[in-house]
């Protein structure tokens, strides 16, 4: 965890940058528009409505994940975030100048302060950017695991994607207690990451090698390590106890999730109709077979029900081969079916699944038994997502990618579902918008797994 920027101050600090920043830009943006004389009517519209352009601002920004700090995100993250935060900035307004009459700005001037605004915010952030990258630099980090597959695969997102802030200088498996005497006391290593297969007595063992040399853990949580995040702390007599319950949502947010279902749900409806009959027009004169589909889906509480998607394979695509995965070049995808994939246009009729209640808009994805029977045999603790609704998306499905592990999916399920709100929902909605824009998210499972180049030292 990045100390310097888990501090509330850092937060405040920015947000009350953010909100010196939307004054400044559309401040400037009238003085450019109007030639530096700002006419008295524009001036007193635009003081009267000021105030709720910085709240509008920062619940924007907010959505889009803007002031979480607490993570090694390269500027590129933070500027594709920014311009989709400030298009809806805009569209926010568009709406409540042409509908409510509330904010009555020229577009123009919009349209200045929207390049001002992005400037000024991804400055501010890159910036940050700087400060932490100097700051932290570029950690020697030793790899500590299990040695079983599924951690191995853990250490490819370390090589690949934090390249800029992890050398890895030791991979270390464990067969023994005497691990420290293989690292000489004089090396110097500043980060320790720990997979989840090590025993709790490993880790503790680590835990303490680590704090006496000063060194940053970065520990993959186990799946009860996930539960005990969110434990309830009781007493017995004297003694201190952990209450951990299978997760679940309560009464009054299962109300709430549903009234934010129906609401959403219904509104993208209406919105996308054009797009739903001309999707339903297109798909049969592509390709031989009917526009919809359905597969039946595992849902709440283990409960079958019947998925409604648009077709972006060819028709009866699992005739021969029975239940697998799409692959990253799956032959059995149409020509317009890449493009639905991609858009996540397929997705779109599970709308009306969302409407009958069998699914939720934010939850895990729904899967099929076959798979789900294929998962629990290695994840037992796969069967807690089906204690809430499925979802159209999911802080996995924003979060990770379509090749991602069941394992690490269900770690974000879990964490989804124990750390439940309607804000996180409305969040990983926005979120959902980046996901669809990019086009890795997107692919299919690799048809073999990449090699290990690293050398192992085993223990």
């Amino acid at each position: 965890m990045i100390k310097l920027f888990r501090l509330r101050g850092w937060k405040a600090a920015v947000l009350l940058l953010d909100c010196l920043f939307v004054y400044s830009s559309y401040y400037a943006a009238y003085r450019i528009y109007f030639q530096g004389l700002i006419p008295a009517q524009e001036w007193s519209s635009f003081l009267e409505d000021g105030p709720w352009l910085g709240i509008l601002t920062v619940i924007t920004y907010y959505l889009f994940c803007l002031y979480d700090f607490a993570g090694r995100r390269k500027p590129a993250v933070f500027f594709q975030n920014l311009i989709l935060a400030h298009v809806a900035f805009v569209a926010e307004l568009i709406f409540l100048n042409y509908w409510l009459r509330i904010f009555m700005l020229p577009r123009s001037v919009v349209l200045i302060a929207f390049g001002l605004q992005l400037a000024l915010t991804f400055g501010l952030r890159l910036l940050m950017f700087y400060v932490q990258s100097r700051g932290l630099g570029r950690k020697k980090a030793i790899f500590i695991l299990g040695g079983n597959e599924p951690d191995l695969r853990m250490l490819e997102p370390f090589r690949e994607q934090g390249k800029g802030w992890f050398t890895i200088q030791r991979i270390l498996t464990l067969a023994g207690q005497t691990w420290q005497s293989t690292i000489p006391e004089d090396e110097k290593l500043d980060v320790v990451i720990l997979s989840p297969s090590l025993s709790a007595t490993e880790k503790t063992d680590i835990l303490y090698w680590a704090g006496r040399r000063g060194m940053e853990v970065l520990l993959i949580p186990d799946f009860y390590e996930l539960s005990l995040a969110n434990a309830e702390p009781q007493q017995v007599a004297d003694l201190l106890v952990y209450s951990i319950m299978p997760p679940h949502l309560t009464l009054l947010e299962r109300i709430m999730k549903r009234m934010l279902d129906l609401a959403i749900s219904s509104l993208l409806l209406l919105v996308t109709s054009p797009l739903l009959f001309f999707m339903w027009i297109c798909i049969p004169l592509t390709s031989k077979g009917k526009a919809l589909f359905y597969q039946e889906r595992i849902g709440l509480h283990g409960k079958p029900f019947r998925v409604m998607k648009f077709r972006s394979m060819i028709d009866q695509a699992e005739l021969k081969t029975g239940p697998i995965l799409a692959s990253a070049k799956d032959t059995r995808v149409t020509r317009l079916g890449q493009f639905i994939r991609t858009t996540r246009l397929d997705e779109l009729p599970q709308l009306f699944n969302v409407l009958t209640g069998h699914m939720s808009l934010v939850g895990p994805r729904p899967e099929r038994e076959f798979f789900i029977n294929q998962f629990q045999m290695e994840l037992p603790h796969y069967a807690y997502r089906l204690m809430v609704k499925p979802g159209l998306t999911g802080l996995a499905q924003v979060k990770a990618g379509y090749a991602t592990s069941a394992a690490d999916k269900l770690r974000y399920d879990l964490m989804y579902i124990n750390n439940y709100s309607p804000l996180l929902d409305l969040r990983i909605l926005f979120q959902t918008i980046m996901v669809v824009l990019s086009r890795e998210s997107s692919r299919g499972l690799q048809s073999s797994a990449k090699t290990n180049s690293v050398e192992m030292e085993q223990m």
